[in-house]
């Protein structure tokens, strides 16, 4: 990813990030159970053949997305091949004048039921990441291409306008090319980018309200375009989020100060009313009805636990979330954003796919079992493909670039995972390790492995330590003076500071917190007598496996003794505690129901 001057961290080079642990397991999974299996020529065939079939076109560019991505932390061979011919197949594809689209000619920039500018954008995606990877100035100026003929065809009359655009949502689904479009203008310069980009931002990504504006107006995300009719209602959860994405790319190469306070309020926004104890959001109800069933706005953090809800918290809405707290932790450097993508991938990301790495669960529930219900799939030879399926991959490829970032003065650790990572910096490369306990316990060791090459006297290398907004009595010691102990504020970065040498090691310890929720009592009364626990970021939840209905009432009440023990089922870690006059036995969330067999689990625990 392109490295720019406004970031505060900044993803690493390709290769530099090594993980071992459940996070690098899950990469593998999915690398062998998807991004292997899937036919990216078939994927390709609906651009070679103009197969104007509704929203066909995100696939290729979903998975080249998230291939690239993980091919840049496992620099799998196989995996590189599979991409090299993925990029060669599709380059061979665009048209002389820039097009690359699976609609004809007279029915763009809104064919295939208003699904076009969508499909070109993640395109885009497909293809910068391929560059990103490679360097490769074929991708590169495919991109070029295709923003220049995009260009040509949108914008203000008699082009057509975004706004009139897209298959539902008034434009807000096509308006998300914003953020590629964007990257290739930081990438190239061209002006066509530019000008795209702007008009974009400009029309406020749709047609019955600003959506920029409404954000600065005070208005709540599930009332962003309201008509007044539930079932019109136009708030998607995951194509809004990808606008305000791209209006921090707009930040990047304008410098304007209010898109990137824009950006945040809506965070703020989205925070306080839509994201859950499992780390995303949305809903099939009660407030919005509209075409994207249990995909939209719904004030979810508020009727999580409202029984009249069956569909909610989208993976792809969980990408998005991620993509757009990854973007602002790298434009300010604040720790609530890492706090956050911690708690989406070790819950939402990781308990969605399945351990045959084929499926990522289109819509996770508290309480159930695990859900094969999908809204959108094609069987791709053989291959049951769902846009949460192409799109959950990236949520995990992130992992590794969000564990350990690049930062103007050393290096930031966002997540306590055990790995390697070596670190340019000037003319010299520093190799850090991490041996954790993390997230059973809040324990962990860093050493200096080496220091090749000279760090300047007057810009020594920092190393930034995350303090978890939960965490207890952060405390970090010098193994080399055991007399030396620092200690930390929660929520904010411990930055290790002085001269960096071979064999430097810190001891890190924190206290991690087991905290009950109250159901947050939404609109429906039926929700209001249910309680759930998290330690640390990771949402705790029973198990039929484990003996008891999960959904058998327990006794509200103070919480008693409780420890924590090692996964017996490959997870994190089980806790065992006393509520009342019960005796719990919990597991994490990714745990809960993993067999896939309809085993029964619950996350909100009924009261009596």
């Amino acid at each position: 990813m392109l490295r720019h001057p406004f970031d505060k961290q900044f993803d690493l080079p390709a290769g530099s990030v090594r993980l071992n642990g459940i996070a690098d397991d899950k990469i593998r999974i999915i690398t062998e159970g998807t991004l292997k299996v899937i036919d990216m020529h078939a994927l390709a065939d609906y651009f070679r053949n103009t197969m104007d079939m509704f929203a066909t076109g995100e696939f290729w560019g979903k998975l080249m997305r998230a291939s690239c991505l993980i091919c840049s932390y496992t620099n799998d061979p196989a995996l590189r091949a599979i991409v090299d011919e993925a990029a060669r197949d599709m380059l061979s594809l665009q048209r002389a004048d820039g097009c690359l689209s699976t609609c004809p000619d007279h029915t763009q920039p809104n064919g295939s039921n208003g699904s076009d500018l969508w499909e070109r954008k993640y395109a885009l995606m497909g293809l910068l990441a391929y560059y990103e990877l490679t360097g490769s100035p074929e991708a590169l100026e495919a991109c070029v291409k295709l923003v220049r003929y995009t260009n040509d065809q949108v914008g203000l009359p008699p082009k057509t306008p975004i706004t009139e655009t897209g298959w539902a949502f008034c434009g807000i689904e096509s308006s998300s090319i914003l953020e590629p479009v964007l990257r290739v203008y930081q990438i190239t310069g061209d002006p066509a980018a530019m000008e795209l980009g702007t008009y974009i931002v400009e029309s406020g990504c749709c047609k019955r309200e600003n959506i920029f504006e409404a954000i600065r107006q005070g208005k709540s995300p599930v009332e962003i375009g309201s008509n007044g009719i539930p079932e019109q209602s136009i708030a998607k959860a995951y194509e809004m989020m990808s606008c305000f994405e791209g209006l921090c790319e707009y930040h990047r190469v304008t410098g304007d100060p209010e898109a990137l306070e824009t950006v945040k309020t809506f965070w703020n926004k989205v925070i306080e009313e839509e994201i859950t104890l499992l780390g995303s959001g949305g809903a099939d109800a009660p407030f919005n009805l509209g075409p994207g069933t249990g995909e939209q706005w719904n004030r979810t953090r508020f009727e999580q636990t409202n029984p009249a809800i069956d569909l909610m918290m989208e993976t792809c809405v969980t990408v998005y979330w991620m993509r757009l707290c990854h973007q602002l932790l790298r434009l300010t450097g604040d720790v609530k954003y890492a706090d956050e993508l911690e708690k989406s991938l070790y819950n939402a990301i990781f308990g969605a796919l399945k351990p045959d790495g084929r499926f990522f669960e289109y819509f996770p529930r508290f309480n159930g079992t695990r859900n094969p219900k999908v809204n959108y799939s094609f069987n791709i030879k053989g291959f049951d493909l769902s846009c949460c399926t192409a799109n959950g991959p990236t949520g995990l490829g992130m992992a590794p670039y969000l564990a350990f970032a690049g930062t103007p003065d050393g290096v930031a650790v966002n997540l306590y995972e055990n790995g390697t990572v070596c670190v340019p910096y000037g003319d010299a490369v520093v190799t850090l390790t991490m041996e954790s306990d993390y997230p059973m316990v809040g324990r962990a060791t860093l050493k200096v492995v080496s220091v090749e090459g000279t760090i300047p006297a007057e810009k020594p290398f920092i190393i930034s330590l995350r303090v978890p907004s939960f965490a207890i009595d952060f405390t970090v010691m010098d193994a080399r003076n055991p007399g030396s102990m620092v200690t930390a504020e929660a929520g904010t970065y411990l930055r290790l500071c002085g001269n960096v040498t071979e064999g430097d090691e810190w001891l890190i310890c924190f206290d991690i917190p087991l905290v009950k929720h109250p159901a947050p009592h939404g609109s429906n009364r039926a929700g209001d007598n249910f309680v759930a626990f998290t330690y640390g970021s990771i949402l705790l939840a029973r198990d039929a496996r484990d003996g008891a209905d999960p959904l058998t009432p327990i006794r509200d009440g103070e919480i008693g003794d409780w420890r924590v023990t090692p996964s017996e089922r490959g997870g994190f870690l089980t806790v065992f505690v006393t509520v009342g006059d019960t005796e719990l036995k919990l597991i994490d969330y990714m745990t809960a129901g993993n067999d896939w067999n309809q085993t029964a689990f619950a996350s909100w625990l009924p009261t009596r």
